[in-house]
C-alpha cells in the first residue's frame, strides 16, 4: 500500500514537531548545563583562592616561626659571647 502524499505530509508534520520540541528541550537543558558549569567555575575559584590565601597563611606562620627559633639561637649565642668578654674583662682586671 502506497502513502498518500497527505498522510506522507503529515508524518513528516509531526516528526518535524516533535524535533523542534526536542530542540527546545535541549536548548534548555544546555542552558541549565552552561549555568552549572558557570557556577561550579565560580565556587573552584573561590575554592582555590581561599587555599592561596590559606597556604600564605601557613608560609607566613611558619617563617615566623622559623624567625623565633633563629632568634632565640642567636640571643643565646650573643649571651655567650657576653659571658666570655665579661671572663676577660675580669682576667685583665685580675692582672692590672
Amino acid at each position: 500500500m502506497e502513502k498518500t502524499i497527505g498522510n506522507q505530509l503529515s508524518e513528516i508534520t509531526s516528526k518535524i514537531k516533535r524535533l523542534k520540541t526536542r530542540n527546545s528541550r535541549l536548548e534548555a537543558e544546555n542552558e541549565e548545563l552552561r549555568k552549572s558549569v558557570f557556577n561550579y567555575l565560580q565556587m573552584l575559584d573561590a575554592q582555590k583562592k581561599e587555599t592561596e590565601k590559606a597556604s600564605l597563611s601557613m608560609q607566613h606562620e611558619m617563617l615566623g616561626q622559623s624567625l623565633s627559633g633563629d632568634k632565640k639561637v642567636l640571643m643565646k649565642e650573643m649571651d655567650k659571647y657576653i659571658l666570655m668578654i665579661d671572663k676577660c674583662i675580669a682576667a685583665i682586671n685580675a692582672k692590672m
